[in-house]
């Protein structure tokens, strides 16, 4: 039995104005062939991996991380219980029936909890508020009227200032969670798009706001583990973006080899035919694909572009991921669909086809390859390490701090690890 993903077909040749509801899924999925003669004959099974578009991997090495569970993202490690705004408990029928003076009681409570906490801890109290999207703009209000009526002119500047800075803070927690969502409502495939037009709202402050979350979701195990998940992959993906920013001289002639590529095609033919050469003349490279994503990006989120150009984007965004993903190491493709297997049973067997020697062939559909134990435990290994590094640099230049749940992915590739030890070296 020789097993790999089935190979979904690209649907996006059809109506390119349906974009967004056709992008092709790029999920594994676990497809068992017939049994051969040959196999029947005595010849060993190899383990086989797609030649469709893996999804892009965000972790390092080999390991991907998973496809955010929530719109929102993870943050804190540090367990302790952050303070939130509370108002006053009231029901929603008693709610109804607030006058005007009541309702002004509850903003100057809640102007009060912000005037006597700093200003660092502003953004907390924001996230962890339940009532403050309600409330937000009876609180604005609030702190404008108290201003202008305010005789005492150092108590009316306090209070403009407290409005100016409180609104800022709330604009860019809003800043924040609009990203966030952008990234909750793409494809797994786009992430890496949607990073390369938005590094710049990816700093220190997003990362804090991530841990803000996390913080916020402890009780909740299934969307903490989602928002681990996601800080996880977009950390990688941000060191990713930054490590090849930092060779402008490979960027430009990206950059120029992709504005050639446009400039010379007319036709689907046409993209198909030169994409394959820039992928025979080693062209197709990380910079070149940074430049794609950044064009796909661009295009996706601006209303300016027409349907088909982002259609034609996208395209060749995703045909240079096929041809830069068909390049790794067999033993990096061997992992990541091992990884994709949820069932420790067959993940286990699967193990045992990956390491047993056989024909290495490509076809349309299924590249069939094998490994050695000690390769991918290698690979493994330096994986777990580099994902080790990356989290202690983030920790130091995003300010993110040590999850409080191991992703999920990582946590596979662990147990892999662990168990090539046991059962082959």
């Amino acid at each position: 039995t020789r097993v790999g993903f089935r190979r979904v077909p690209n649907r996006l040749l059809g109506n390119p104005s349906k974009l967004t509801q056709d992008r092709r899924s790029s999920q594994p999925c676990f497809s068992t062939a017939p049994t051969s003669s040959s196999n029947a004959a005595g010849q060993e099974p190899s383990t086989s991996t797609p030649r469709s578009t893996p999804t892009p991997t965000p972790a390092p090495a080999s390991t991907a991380a998973p496809a955010p569970a929530s719109g929102s993202a993870p943050s804190s490690g540090s367990g302790s219980a952050s303070p939130q705004i509370q108002a006053a408990p009231v029901s929603p029928r008693m709610e109804a029936q607030l006058t005007l003076e009541q309702y002004k009681e509850i903003y100057d409570r809640l102007i009060k909890i912000f005037l006597e906490r700093p200003r660092d801890d502003w953004k907390k109290l924001i996230v962890f508020s339940r009532q403050w999207p309600e409330h937000q703009d009876g609180v604005f209000k609030r702190i404008k009227e108290r201003a202008d009526a305010e005789a005492d002119i150092d108590k009316k500047m306090a209070l403009r200032k407290v409005f100016r800075q409180l609104q800022g803070v709330n604009e860019e927690v809003n800043r924040y969670n609009s990203v966030l969502k952008k990234f909750a409502d793409a494809q797994e495939d786009e992430w890496e798009a949607i990073v390369a037009v938005y590094r710049g709202d990816l700093q220190k402050g997003f990362f804090e706001h991530m841990q803000c979350l996390m913080a916020a979701a402890k009780d909740d195990k299934s969307r903490l583990e989602g928002l681990v998940a996601m800080n996880t992959r977009l950390v990688a993906l941000c060191t990713s973006h930054d490590s090849i920013a930092k060779d402008q001289d490979k960027l430009d002639a990206a950059a120029e080899v992709y504005r050639d590529l446009l400039s010379s095609i007319s036709s689907l033919e046409d993209a198909d035919k030169k994409m394959a050469e820039l992928a025979q003349s080693g062209k197709i490279d990380p910079a070149f694909l940074q430049i794609t994503a950044k064009a796909y990006g661009a295009a996706r989120d601006t209303n300016m572009s027409v349907e088909e150009a982002k259609w034609v984007s996208y395209k060749l965004y995703r045909q240079a991921r096929d041809y830069f993903d068909r390049q790794k190491p067999s033993e990096q493709r061997i992992l990541e669909y091992l990884i994709s297997i949820s069932d420790p049973s067959e993940r286990s067997r699967q193990l045992d086809d990956a390491v047993t020697p056989g024909p290495t062939r490509l076809t349309d559909t299924h590249d069939y390859m094998y490994s050695t134990p000690q390769r991918l435990y290698l690979v493994l290994d330096e994986a777990l390490k580099a994902y080790d590094a990356m989290q202690a640099a983030a920790k130091e230049r995003l300010n993110t701090s040590e999850a409080s749940t191991t992703p999920r992915k990582v946590r596979i590739m662990k147990e892999l690890r662990d168990e090539i030890m046991r059962r082959y070296l």
